[in-house]
């Protein structure tokens, strides 16, 4: 359908994407008392504020593209991955009341006997194995238009993911990665499941250091000779698998493999989690592919000195090319990296890698060859479009990821209050995003030019010219919110939110890290902003300068009498 222009036609496309009924659209109208001839972007972006849509449905609404926001009874909420599948989303399960992540096979695929192979193994799989480093599957099912597939929801970084942006992991941290997959393993292989495809992007680690293993798509297992049947026409007979971490047996043959080609796999995977490097850094996947089977990798101790002997060791004996030299079971691998291992915090903020993922996959879209693209159905399952023409416009006007993600209109205290009351005392002004925790005492913020300090009262504080932001900057050049700082128990950190706008750090731009005391934000020409304060430091810093003072002092008399006493 043609995008909507004013804001009747936009709650015509909501009534028929499914998020709303007839009659809630007709009261979310009459509450909102916008307009209907006023633009369409304006109803949008007030119903992101009021946290009735997210940005993501907003956004898709606004072009238009209304199909494919319900699933069955699903709710479509973000994106929060993109594959060779299709794409996975934050949904909302209304009928067990909560979040889930949903993969969404994508039309192209659809028909693809092959593809849906795979999904079906992953679905198999995730639903046999119960095991709290497993991503457990909750249903597998299709609309008729399209195939989807319900799993737990995992706030994670990919182990590929976080080398990539951070570099090697620290080797106890990797280690205690490779006990929580190898765990993970031992339950597979005790049901009969040989993985095939361990690598960095099937690993997902929570901030806490919980790692789950995923995508079960490549698995061997018993009684389901069709499928591997289906998987030998799509991928060949042997080299099932990922050519950098593909074990030298499952290359000859894939169909053949036993448990322990997914110990080495999982060796090379630890490999790249330490070293930051494959260990066949060649061109070519034949090259890798032959040096798989012939070459001796280098040890990780070689690359990283720091690792203890026994450690490289270890990842040597998972990586052996006879299998029978390897550990002979996942367990055994659990077992020889437990005494090394310490689990430790990941830091990482799960927006910036969702909008990250994004970005990575409009790329592709982008350098899509355009036959590929030609006659696509407006759904959901063709997240290409979108992600080319996103403009995210609206994705500053609320955290859509924070715990409390539930929109407006199913929670209580809702603006709207079509399912609930309000708060007492709750603000009409204040977005569902914010963090209402007290920031810890003694910070304040001083304006440049300015002599008076004022406190900062919220732990995850807004900064803008609106009249919503906590700190309002008057003038110069930045938006209603610009960007927000927040207390994460330890340390304030700067999260840019202005697409439009940069914010300065020290008179640098900035857009995430941390703020300390005595740092300066500034906007536009730079001759906007404030400092930030903390008055306890304040309080030492002159208490050592009075104590300096003092000692200089004490040692000016002593030089001035040990003088007089030398020349009496």
């Amino acid at each position: 359908m043609q995008a909507p222009a004013v804001s009747s036609e936009f709650l015509e496309l909501l009534e028929k994407s499914g998020l709303y009924t007839a009659a809630q659209v007709v009261r979310i109208g009459e509450k909102l008392d916008v307009d209907a001839t006023a633009p369409a972007r304006d109803m949008a972006r007030r119903l992101v504020k009021e946290r009735v849509l997210t940005p993501f449905q907003a956004e898709r609404i606004l072009e238009g593209r209304y199909r494919g926001l319900v699933i069955d009874r699903y709710r479509i909420r973000e994106m929060l991955g993109f594959g060779g599948m299709g794409c996975v989303f934050i949904a909302e399960d209304p009928q067990e009341k909560r979040k889930v992540a949903i993969k969404v096979m994508s039309a192209e695929h659809s028909l693809d006997a092959g593809m849906l192979t795979r999904l079906k193994l992953e679905a198999r799989a995730g639903m046999l194995l119960q095991h709290p480093n497993i991503i457990k599957t909750f249903r597998l099912d299709s609309t008729g238009a399209v195939w989807y597939l319900v799993m737990d929801l995992i706030r994670g970084i990919s182990l590929h993911e976080l080398v990539a942006l951070k570099g090697p992991l620290p080797w106890a941290a990797a280690c205690d990665v490779g006990v929580q997959i190898a765990s993970a393993l031992q339950e597979a292989h005790d049901h009969g499941i040989i993985h095939r495809d361990i690598k960095p992007a099937n690993f997902l680690i929570e901030q806490n250091g919980t790692a789950h293993l995923l995508d079960f798509g490549l698995a061997l297992m018993d009684n389901v000779q069709d499928d591997e049947f289906s998987l030998s026409m799509l991928f060949g007979h042997d080299c099932l698998g990922t050519p950098d971490y593909i074990a030298p047996e499952q290359i000859v043959d894939s169909r053949k493999v036993d448990p322990r080609a997914d110990i080495y796999s999982l060796g090379a995977t630890l490999f790249v989690a330490m070293t930051a490097r494959v260990p066949f850094p060649d061109k070519s996947n034949k090259a890798k592919l032959e040096a798989h089977k012939t070459r001796k990798v280098r040890t990780v101790c070689e690359l990283r000195p720091d690792i203890p002997p026994a450690v490289g060791a270890i990842i040597a004996r998972m990586m052996e090319k006879d299998p029978s030299r390897r550990f002979q079971s996942a367990q055994e691998v659990a077992d020889a990296l437990r005494q090394h291992a310490k689990r430790q915090d990941i830091s990482f903020d799960f927006r910036e890698i969702v909008t990250l993922r994004a970005k990575q996959a409009r790329t592709r879209a982008e350098n899509t060859p355009r036959k590929s693209r030609v006659n696509q159905r407006s759904s959901i399952t063709n997240a290409s479009g979108w992600l080319r023409s996103h403009t995210e416009q609206l994705s500053a006007a609320a955290d859509t990821f924070a715990r409390s993600e539930t929109p407006a209109v199913g929670q209580a205290g809702s603006d709207l209050g079509m399912t609930g009351r309000r708060v007492p005392g709750q603000s009409q002004s204040t977005s569902a995003s914010r963090v209402h925790q007290a920031a810890p005492s003694g910070w304040r913020i001083q304006f440049i030019g300015q002599k008076s300090r004022l406190p900062v009262m919220r732990a995850r504080t807004s900064i803008g010219r609106g009249h919503d932001a906590d700190i309002v900057v008057q003038d110069g050049d930045l938006d209603e919110i610009q960007c927000w700082l927040e207390f994460d128990g330890s340390n304030w950190q700067l999260k840019q939110q202005s697409r439009a706008y940069p914010t300065y750090l020290n008179g640098r731009i900035a857009s995430y890290g941390p703020v300390r005391h005595g740092d300066v934000l500034t906007f536009g020409t730079r001759k906007q902003g404030f400092r930030l304060i903390n008055i306890q430091q304040l309080e030492k810093i002159r208490q050592r300068t009075q104590l300096i003072t003092v000692l200089t002092i004490v040692a000016a008399a002593i030089a001035v009498v040990a003088w007089w006493w030398t020349n009496r």
